[in-house]
């Protein structure tokens, strides 16, 4: 009967499916654990309200250059070259949001596999240890019911265990 629990339980531990419903638990506590989703909404917003906050940059620079524009007639090609810097900043305020944000989602994405790597290291040690310990448990069971079934296997297992000593040198 417990021979038989034991390589049930066995056969649970090394099946895939077990393996697998093990790491949708670990995945799932380390997305809750570290609020991903979460964090990564945060960093579209902080993108978006960039991306706002640059379009009304330029905005604000339109509106001060056609201000300027009626006020004076001769400025043609400076709202020209003011345009084009604005542009221009836009472009390159656009570009350093998004590397940026590149930058952060890949120091996140490293971070999390740092994170899944040490539980997935922490559960095979577990794993591990808990296994050896009931292969220890199921050994000394059996060694157990064998003396007690033939108590002549005392004097045979103290003779053996002397023998191994023997060559044993200190």
């Amino acid at each position: 009967m417990v021979n038989s629990l034991t390589q049930i339980w066995n056969n649970i531990l090394q099946s895939n499916l077990f393996n697998f419903v093990v790491m949708l638990f670990v995945l799932g506590w380390i997305i809750k654990k570290f609020d991903i989703a979460d964090k990564i909404e945060q960093g579209r917003r902080n993108i978006e309200d960039k991306i706002i906050l640059s379009k009304l940059s330029k905005e604000n620079a339109l509106t001060s250059l056609y201000e300027v524009q009626s006020e004076t007639k001769e400025v043609d090609d400076e709202v020209f070259n003011i345009l084009e810097k604005s542009d221009k900043n836009a472009i390159v305020v656009g570009e350093r949001l998004i590397e940026d944000a590149h930058k952060q989602a890949e120091e996140f994405n490293k971070a999390v596999q740092k994170t899944i790597d040490g539980n997935i290291k922490a559960l095979r040690l577990k794993l591990s240890d808990r296994t050896a310990k009931a292969a220890l448990m199921i050994a000394k069971k059996h060694i157990q019911s064998e003396l007690d079934k033939d108590k002549s296997l005392h004097i045979k297992f103290i003779n053996e265990s002397i023998e191994a000593l023997n060559g044993v040198e200190l």
